[in-house]
């Protein structure tokens, strides 16, 4: 071969090769997306508003959310999925969308359609029980539900709902009966005017009640105690397991490890920012800032027993 042809060749392969870096170390060079899939205004749609603002000053490019509602979160997270793998469009979600819909088979996605980004919060639920139940915790309402002769009234969003998995999986390993009712937002206001004896509702939406003595708070969800609720166990603490209920950012899979780990640092450092941390502390909200790699550990051992209590109670799709 000619060499000057050949010198002409090898440069033009070098340049190929080297193509593909230039155009990664170009991003993020427009607009990114966040997915919201439930509606606004609850306190996840305000962190995530909050971490975008954050991510968007560490990023240099604006971060935007968009709320993509329907379906128990569905819809929302399969627009995200389906997303090109680009890193310019990445979604909020819990383990309902990203795990219990698809062992259910309500979902046009599979689990590999995409990766996790990080942890953002720990969703602040809390079991809550009529005032006038005497129970102080779980074991001893798990005793008094034992006495009642009929099941346990559970107020959660649905059977399926991984609040109400949670619940069943405490009142199976104690062995007390129960019944859940579905209702569009689960909160101490049942317990109140008698239409269940439990309820999977949020921390500080039940504080007033208990506070008033309407309703007791027998067990919190978290690695650590709710704030909120210093003297109240968790589930870890009362031998159930380091259960609970999650919010995080994923991504369709796909797209570069490169990217999804500029998207977690700067996502984990937003968590960082004071008005993330003020909306934390005033929703009673623990944060759970998770790498991509912990995520994608937490989320294997959620679907391994949401998958089996699933299985066990007839839900998941055969």
């Amino acid at each position: 071969m000619n060499p000057r042809i050949r010198l002409l060749t090898l440069a033009a392969l070098a340049l190929a090769a080297l193509t593909p870096a230039m155009a990664q170390d170009k991003w993020p060079s427009k607009p990114i997306e966040i997915i919201y899939p439930y509606p606004p205004g609850n306190d996840m749609d305000v962190v995530t508003r909050l971490l975008a603002e954050g991510m968007s000053k560490r990023l240099g490019v604006p971060v935007q959310v968009i709320n993509k509602p329907g379906g128990g979160g569905v819809v929302g997270f399969a627009e995200m999925v389906k997303a090109k793998p680009d890193g310019y469009t990445i979604g909020t979600w819990t383990p309902g969308p990203g795990i219990s819909q698809i062992v259910a088979g309500n979902t046009p996605y599979k689990m590999g359609d995409y990766q996790s980004v990080g942890g953002m919060l720990i969703n602040d639920f809390v079991l809550a029980t009529r005032g006038d139940i005497p129970a102080k915790n779980l074991k001893e309402f798990g005793e008094w539900a034992k006495k009642q002769g009929k099941p346990v009234i559970i107020a959660s969003y649905a059977p399926a709902a991984v609040p109400a998995l949670l619940t069943a999986r405490v009142a199976r390993k104690d062995g007390w009966p129960y019944k859940v009712v579905a209702f569009p937002n689960p909160t101490a206001k049942e317990l109140v005017a008698g239409d269940a004896d439990m309820s999977t509702a949020g921390a500080e939406s039940t504080l007033s009640y208990a506070k008033a003595g309407q309703v007791k708070v027998v067990s919190s969800w978290g690695p650590k105690r709710n704030p909120l609720y210093p003297n109240v166990a968790t589930l870890g603490e009362d031998g159930y397991g380091d259960l609970y209920v999650w919010g995080g950012m994923a991504a369709p899979a796909g797209v570069p490890k490169e990217i999804i780990q500029r998207l977690s640092t700067v996502m984990m450092e937003a968590l960082n920012d004071k008005p993330v941390q003020d909306q934390f502390r005033k929703a009673g909200i623990p944060a759970l800032p998770m790498s991509a790699e912990q995520m994608s550990r937490r989320v294997a051992d959620d679907t391994k027993w949401i998958s089996e209590m699933m299985t066990e109670l007839g839900m998941a799709k055969k």
